[in-house]
C-alpha cells in the first residue's frame, strides 16, 4: 500500500484509449498538408507520453524541423476536433467513477506531456473536470513532465504525491521528480520497477489505502436493488469519522467522505415519477454511517425523501444522535442543490443537537454547501420542549 496525499495522472493509457480516432485524424491532416503518410493506432502507442518535439521528430523524420512541427500542429487541431466531435465512451472501465471517489480523499491532478487544452477537453469528455485540482502539461510550460510534476507539486505543498501512468517515460519522469510510480499495466507499455501495478483503474484505490465502504458499493452495482441494499447496508461503521468531525484538519475529510457516500447512494433511488434521485449520507455520534435513497410511491403521499430513509434506517438500528448529513440530488447524471424539505428537517432535529448538526448539500464530493441544522430550522421545536414541561 502507498500512503499518498495527491494522487497525479496521465491521460493516454492511463485514463482512455484515444489512438484509433487520433490516427485517423492524423492521416487526414497529413494528407491535406501534402503528406502521405500512414499512421496507425498501434504506432501512436508507442509515441503517445513523449513530448509533442519528440513525437514530431519521430514520426516525420524526413521533414525539416519547421515542416514537421507545423505538420504536427495541424495534425493536433484535427486531433481536437475529432475527439471534442466523438460520442463514443473511450475511457477505461471505472476511471471516472474512481477518479470521483478518489477526489473525496485526496486531490487528483493531471501531468501529462500534451499540447495545451487537451486536459481540459479530456476532463470535459469525461465529466471529471468539477474534481480534477490541478494540471500541467508540456504544451502550457514548456517543461517534460518530471518538471512539470516537480512544478505542480511544489505549487500546491504536496509532501507525498504518487503518479499513475503506462510507460516506461512515466516511470523515469516519476524518478526523476522524486515521486513513487503506480504502472496502470493495462495501458500501452510494459515497465520494470514501478511501486505498484493496478490491472485495472478501480484498483488504485485499494493500492492506495483510500477503499471505503463507497468503493464495496460500487462492486455491487450489477446488483438487483434488493441486494444492492443488502450490500450496502452492511458496510458502515466507520467510528474514525466521528472522531476526525472533531478537529479542524478532520472536518474536511469527514466531509468529503459522506459527500463521495451521499452521491453513490443516489443508484439507491427509486424514483420513478420524478426522475429525480437523491442521495444522503448519515453520520451518528457513535460513528455509524448510513446511506439511502429516496423511495416513491404511485400515491405521492407515501414517498419517503432520502433523508428520512437514512435517519430511520438509523434509528432502526440503534442510534439516537446524529452528527452530520450529506445529500446529493439531480436527475440522472446532473447534480443540483437538493436542499432538505420542512419534514426532513425536523425528524433530524429529533434526533440531533441543531447547533452541532452539520447539513451538507452539494454536488460533487469537493463542491458543497455546509449549514447548521439550526440555520436550516431556526428557533425549531424537539424533543427538550419537555424540559419546560417539569
Amino acid at each position: 500500500m502507498i500512503k499518498a496525499d495527491a494522487v497525479l495522472l496521465d491521460v493516454d493509457g492511463t485514463l482512455w484509449d484515444s489512438t484509433t480516432l487520433v490516427a485517423e485524424a492524423w492521416m487526414q491532416a497529413l494528407k491535406e498538408d501534402g503528406i502521405d503518410r500512414k499512421v496507425t493506432a498501434e504506432q501512436l502507442k508507442k509515441l503517445f507520453g513523449k513530448p509533442m518535439d519528440v513525437i514530431a521528430d519521430l514520426l516525420l523524420p524526413e521533414l525539416d524541423k519547421e515542416t514537421r512541427y507545423r505538420a504536427l500542429r495541424h495534425c493536433m487541431d484535427r486531433e481536437e476536433k475529432v475527439l471534442e466531435e466523438n460520442k463514443k465512451d473511450i475511457s477505461y472501465p471505472g476511471v471516472k467513477e474512481t477518479i470521483r471517489r478518489l477526489a473525496g480523499k485526496v486531490p487528483v491532478c493531471i501531468v501529462s506531456n500534451c499540447q495545451s487544452g487537451y486536459i481540459e477537453l479530456v476532463c470535459g469528455k469525461l465529466g471529471i473536470t468539477d474534481v480534477i485540482a490541478d494540471k500541467e502539461c508540456y504544451g502550457d510550460t514548456g517543461l517534460y513532465k518530471a518538471d512539470n510534476i516537480k512544478k505542480l507539486v511544489e505549487r500546491n505543498g504536496y509532501r507525498a504525491p504518487v503518479y499513475v501512468g503506462d510507460i516506461a517515460g512515466d516511470l523515469e519522469a516519476a524518478r526523476e521528480a522524486g515521486v513513487p510510480f503506480i504502472h496502470a499495466a493495462y495501458g500501452f507499455g510494459h515497465v520494470e520497477g514501478a511501486d505498484a501495478v493496478i490491472e485495472n483503474f478501480a484498483e488504485l484505490t485499494g493500492v492506495l489505502g483510500l477503499e471505503t465502504a463507497l468503493d464495496s458499493y460500487a462492486a455491487v452495482d450489477r446488483f438487483t436493488g434488493v441486494e444492492r441494499y443488502t450490500a450496502v447496508d452492511q458496510y458502515a461503521q466507520i467510528k474514525e469519522l466521528s472522531e476526525l468531525a472533531e478537529t479542524e484538519k478532520g472536518i474536511a475529510q469527514v466531509e468529503r467522505e459522506l459527500m463521495s457516500l451521499a452521491i453513490a447512494a443516489r443508484k439507491c433511488a427509486y424514483a420513478p415519477y420524478s426522475d429525480y434521485q437523491v442521495g444522503a449520507a448519515l453520520l451518528t455520534e457513535d460513528g455509524r454511517v448510513y446511506i439511502g435513497g429516496n423511495i416513491e410511491n404511485a400515491s405521492y403521499g407515501a414517498t419517503n425523501c432520502a433523508e428520512r430513509t437514512v435517519a430511520y434506517k438509523a434509528v432502526s438500528e440503534g442510534a439516537r444522535r446524529f452528527r452530520m448529513i450529506a445529500i446529493a440530488g439531480g436527475s440522472g447524471e446532473k447534480l443540483n442543490y437538493a436542499f432538505p424539505c420542512g419534514i426532513c428537517r425536523q425528524v433530524l432535529r429529533e434526533f440531533s443537537d441543531p447547533d452541532r448538526m452539520t447539513v451538507l448539500v452539494g454536488v460533487s464530493p469537493t463542491e458543497y454547501k455546509r449549514f447548521t441544522l439550526e440555520e436550516l430550522l431556526p428557533d425549531s421545536f424537539g424533543p427538550d420542549f419537555k424540559k419546560g414541561m417539569d
